[in-house]
């Protein structure tokens, strides 16, 4: 018998507090998605994926501490691609959910920047050789989702809580197989809709 875990348990809260009819998929092996939503007559896979340790992390008030801005975020999405496949040739678009189980704050490892770099590329600026001005910026490397690369992925979100709410935070993948509606969405899910910064 699978225990739930906490990510799962707040995801059910959430959709169960927001009147999103929620199904449980039952597990085939380890590439089912976690859950079949219905948002407002669109059928939407939940893959839930949770943050439990870090090196980098220790809790401590006024205690330096170090992270790769993305490395969590691109973890999940690489542990995830199994379970969103299978939905995605079905023609469903299918979302990652990162819950921060490791910070209080679920903030360390799961800010803007983790999803953006994590998902589209380190920020990368050009200099100009002789004044070392700035003259471009753009997506570099270490690109999670590309045109070629995880179009199984509809979005990569953040599910996080505070002492009041249960949130849910949806970044697109604009190189996506199965766009999701977001106009048809509910204002509890908020969406960040990235326009890119190529080289």
């Amino acid at each position: 018998m699978n225990t739930k875990t906490i990510s799962e348990e707040i995801f059910e809260k959430f959709c169960e507090f927001n009147n999103l009819p929620c199904e449980k998929i039952p597990e085939r092996g380890n590439k089912t998605p976690d859950y079949k939503v219905t948002i407002n007559s669109m059928v939407v896979i939940f893959e839930i994926k949770q943050i439990d340790s870090d090196d980098g992390f220790t809790g401590e008030v006024n205690t330096r501490m170090t992270r790769t801005i993305g490395k969590r975020v691109r973890e999940k999405i690489d542990g995830a691609r199994k379970q969103l496949k299978e939905s995605s040739e079905n023609n469903l678009p299918s979302v990652l959910l990162i819950y921060n189980n490791l910070d209080p704050k679920q903030k360390f490892g799961t800010e803007e920047q983790d999803f953006i770099t994590a998902m589209h590329g380190e920020m990368t600026i050009s200099l100009h050789p002789k004044t070392h001005d700035i003259i471009d910026s753009f997506h570099g490397k270490n690109q999670s989702l590309r045109h070629n690369k995880n179009t199984s992925f509809s979005g990569v979100g953040h599910l996080y809580t505070t002492s009041e709410i249960t949130s849910v935070l949806i970044y697109e993948n604009l190189y996506s197989k199965n766009n999701l509606n977001y106009q048809s969405f509910p204002s509890c899910i908020d969406v960040t809709r990235v326009e890119l910064i190529d080289a």
